[in-house]
């Protein structure tokens, strides 16, 4: 049996309250919709209502292609670390004296080992299934930007109404691709685990103050809202 303990259950339990707590809190929370999400999630939708107004939508085409081609990158990237997190199964006798012989580890065997990388494993695999359907979801923005007319006299309603959805759309697979991001992030704190159940609830808190920094209190969400400090004079 693996060599599991009260803390180990206590840290893992601490590790999907906050996966899970800060999806809630950044998608749906009470302050959600101050977040750098909810803000670029409007900034979408003026975007889709821009393109039915342009003939020609070669630009809104480029933008879409470079999402996309994001979230392909990090799905292959989340396919990669999952391979290289089941190597480390197999090589669980070596890595567990690697890991007993840090400081601060919580001393533990092979078979702990192997459990503990079940945490790392489980949020890649979560992060891959998000990333692939929002390249899904931006496949089938283009589609709508596709089939949205261009806004000419008489149509107006019908046009924005075709935008809104695009834009909806294209928010879906934003929030799918974000959501992703945050459980890349997990991953990387649940390494940790490998040390030893302090250390993952320690790395994991982290985790959740840095994505709050990101999506509250960082500067490009001050630049977001026109907040930014503008220089007074052109640098030299």
């Amino acid at each position: 049996m693996p060599e599991m303990t009260v803390l180990d259950l206590i840290a893992v339990v601490w590790l999907v309250f906050l996966v899970a707590g800060m999806s809630w809190y950044v998608d749906t929370g009470p302050r959600s919709a101050q977040s750098a999400s909810a803000l670029m999630r409007a900034k979408r939708m003026v975007w889709m209502e821009e393109m039915a107004q342009r003939e020609v939508r070669i630009i809104d085409g480029n933008l879409l292609s470079g999402l996309q081609h994001g979230s392909s990158f990090f799905a292959s990237t989340a396919l990669i670390c999952l391979g290289g997190l089941l190597a480390m199964m197999g090589q669980a006798d070596r890595l567990a004296e690697v890991a007993d012989s840090m400081p601060f580890a919580h001393p533990s065997g092979p078979d702990a080992f192997r459990v503990r990388l079940v945490a790392p494993v489980a949020m890649i695999v979560f992060s891959f299934f998000k990333f692939a359907w929002a390249q899904r979801l931006f496949g089938y923005c283009a589609v709508m930007i596709g089939a949205t007319p261009e806004i000419r006299q008489g149509n107006e309603a019908e046009a924005l109404a075709a935008a809104r959805d695009a834009g909806q759309l294209n928010w879906l697979a934003a929030r799918s691709f974000a959501r992703g991001l945050r459980g890349l992030y997990f991953t990387l704190g649940s390494l940790a685990f490998l040390i030893g159940p302090i250390a993952l609830i320690v790395s994991s808190t982290a985790v959740a103050l840095m994505i709050h920094r990101r999506e509250f209190l960082s500067e490009s969400r001050a630049a977001m809202l026109g907040a930014y400090p503008k220089q007074s004079k052109r640098p030299k």
